[in-house]
């Protein structure tokens, strides 16, 4: 839909697959109740339902997921000044892939792995991303409305270079690829009026490279083959994701100048011929990463719409990793406490009250992590690793697990000097 106001984005998850007029009207009715029984409603918060919609046995939640319009200073947004998008969604099983297409490199690896969309096995994907700013949120608006406007009845497609090609670049662990599947799940569900079906691609750019001279390129054209076949279908949104995508699309003239092997600039032309046969389809969109963006071909940098650079978490963002690990240790029981890890704002108003607080232990260590750029895959690792390796028992208060969790941070530094 055309974003020509402030839009509050709402997502209702239904038990299972529901024939299309329902969900027109449970989108209406969720709309209706919203706009007529909240003044204001809290980005990120889950509305109490149950006994409230008609459809209420279908609805598993309703949730005010995100807002489009001009910056806010609150996470509380007025009803009355936003136009409501109220989506509608079933998350599929993980092996509900309907007509699954591997192309097989052998009996160890394949080349594409495909996924339903929205898929299960990505629920938690979006909530785990911890960033400084709302970059998420940021790229996923970027790509709904480019979307949207490049399919609007009687634009005639020619005339723009819009390939709907995004490249997410920096240091490795930095989140890139869980980004990429985030915003796979996330598109499947925004996008759920335009598209009735949603499959998610993801393409081993190492199981490309073949040991046969020559193969390489027919594995690349062969994939690509799969993913035209399936979009096809024009009311299917194919979010492809290739990862390390440099493996495949390396500088051709870095490659001839070090006299490599010319399999490797086969692989290069023939993934930009496949770029070249999607930027046709509407309805598929590619997502890549890369750790090395200088080893990257400059015609594939050409053909990309959107580069961004996703850094290694600052120290705000990694309280919040540490803060996110530290409350799911409570929740699950494995850390006893009263009261949850406080925010990072909490935190800050009373930071010389109580040095000793774990709030401001916390902020300590995340300084520490920051300076020597430590990965997410790392920072989400300490604080189990800490308390399996330097306490007892099976609860934990939560003294002790942040205590555990400073002799993991001092090892780790240690490791790297």
């Amino acid at each position: 839909m055309a974003l020509i106001s402030p839009t509050l984005h709402i997502e209702v998850q239904l038990r299972s697959a529901t024939p299309a007029n329902t969900q027109t009207a449970v989108r209406a009715e969720v709309a209706t109740w919203v706009e007529q029984m909240y003044k204001a409603v809290e980005i990120g918060s889950k509305l109490k339902h149950e006994t409230r919609l008609k459809h209420d046995k279908i609805v598993v939640r309703v949730q005010i997921a995100d807002f489009t319009g001009p910056l806010q200073l609150s996470n509380w947004i007025d009803v009355e000044d936003v136009q409501l998008d109220v989506q509608t969604y079933h998350l599929r099983q993980p092996d509900d892939t309907g007509d699954r297409r591997c192309v097989k490199q052998d009996e160890h690896s394949s080349q594409a792995r495909t996924l339903a969309l929205p898929n299960a096995l990505l629920t938690d994907e979006w909530d785990s991303l911890v960033f400084d700013d709302a970059l998420p949120a940021r790229l996923l608006r970027y790509l709904v409305r480019m979307v949207d406007m490049m399919g609007q009845p009687g634009l005639n497609l020619a005339t723009f270079n819009w390939n709907r090609l995004c490249l997410l670049h920096g240091p490795p662990g930095s989140g890139k690829s869980t980004l990429c599947r985030a915003l796979a799940q996330k598109l499947a569900v925004r996008l759920g009026e335009s598209f009735a079906a949603a499959d998610l691609v993801e393409i081993n750019a190492n199981a490309m490279l073949s040991k046969y001279f020559g193969e390489s390129g027919k594995l690349i054209e062969s994939t690509f083959d799969g993913v035209m076949e399936r979009a096809r279908d024009g009311k299917k949104l194919i979010v492809v994701v290739i990862d390390e995508v440099e493996t495949i699309a390396g500088s051709r003239k870095l490659a001839s100048g070090g006299g490599e092997c010319h399999d490797g600039l086969r692989a290069t032309n023939q993934l930009l011929t496949a770029l070249d046969r999607l930027c046709h389809l509407p309805n598929v969109i590619t997502l890549c990463t890369s750790n090395m963006m200088e080893a990257i071909d400059p015609a594939f940098l050409d053909r990309v719409d959107i580069k961004q650079y996703i850094p290694s978490p600052s120290s705000s963002a990694i309280y919040n990793i540490f803060r996110s690990c530290l409350n799911e240790l409570v929740h699950s029981q494995l850390v006893t406490a009263n009261d949850d890890v406080p925010t990072l704002a909490t935190t800050h108003m009373t930071l010389h009250d109580s040095p000793d607080s774990a709030g401001f232990r916390l902020w300590k260590m995340s300084d520490k992590c920051a300076r020597l750029a430590m990965s997410g895959r790392t920072l989400r690792r300490l604080p189990v690793l800490g308390l399996a390796t330097y306490t007892w028992g099976v609860a934990q208060t939560l003294d002790n697990a942040v205590a555990a969790l400073e002799n993991a941070v001092e090892q780790e530094v240690l490791s790297r000097a």
